[in-house]
C-alpha cells in the first residue's frame, strides 16, 4: 500500500493543486497531512484527492472549527493509525511525542521544520518538508510504500503533470 504524505501547505493554493494532481496519478490509497493547512478554503482544495484523507492539526491552524467543517478526518496530534498492518504516528511537532508513543511504531510522520527528511530505522521518521514552499522555495511531498518500507521525497517542481 502506498501513502502520499504532505504538510505545511500554508494556504498555497497553487502548490496544493499541484500536490493533489500528483497524488491522483500515484496510485496512493491514503493521503496523510501533518498539519498547517491554515484556512478552510485551502483545505477544500485538498479534498479533491481521490485517496482517503487523514490529517492532524499544526501550530498555525487557528480556524479549527472551519477546518473540521471541511474535513471530518482531522485529528489532534499525535494521532495513531494502523494501515496495512503498520502502526503510524502522525504529529506536527516531533518534540511533542513521548517516548511511549515511539514504541512499537513502524512510521512517525511529522512536519513543522519545513525541511524534508527521511530517517530509516524502526520507527522510520518521515518529514515531507513544506508543500507550500514559503520558506525554502521548494514544494515537497513524500510517497511511502508500506510494504517495502521505501519512502521518497518528491520536489513537485520536477514532476510532469498533464493537468497540474
Amino acid at each position: 500500500m502506498k501513502i502520499g504524505i504532505l504538510a505545511d501547505t500554508h494556504d498555497n493554493i497553487h502548490a496544493i493543486k499541484t500536490a493533489v494532481s500528483f497524488f491522483n496519478t500515484q496510485d496512493v490509497q491514503y493521503i496523510i497531512h501533518a498539519g498547517d493547512y491554515v484556512a478552510p478554503f485551502s483545505l477544500k482544495e485538498m479534498m479533491n484527492v481521490t485517496a482517503k484523507f487523514i490529517g492532524v492539526f499544526g501550530n498555525n491552524d487557528g480556524e479549527r472549527t472551519g477546518l473540521r467543517a471541511v474535513c471530518k478526518s482531522l485529528h489532534e496530534p499525535p494521532y495513531d493509525l494502523i494501515l496495512d498492518g503498520k502502526h503510524i504516528v502522525v504529529t506536527h511537532m516531533l518534540e511533542s511525542l513521548s517516548r511511549r508513543s515511539k514504541m512499537n511504531t513502524d512510521f512517525i510522520v511529522y512536519a513543522h521544520t519545513h525541511i524534508p527528511e527521511i530517517r530509516p530505522g524502526l520507527p522510520m521518521y518521515i518529514n515531507p518538508g513544506e508543500c507550500g514552499g514559503w520558506l525554502n522555495g521548494k514544494n515537497t511531498v513524500a510517497i511511502l510504500d508500506l510494504k517495502t518500507f521505501q519512502a521518497d521525497i518528491i520536489d513537485l517542481s520536477t514532476v510532469s503533470l498533464d493537468n497540474g
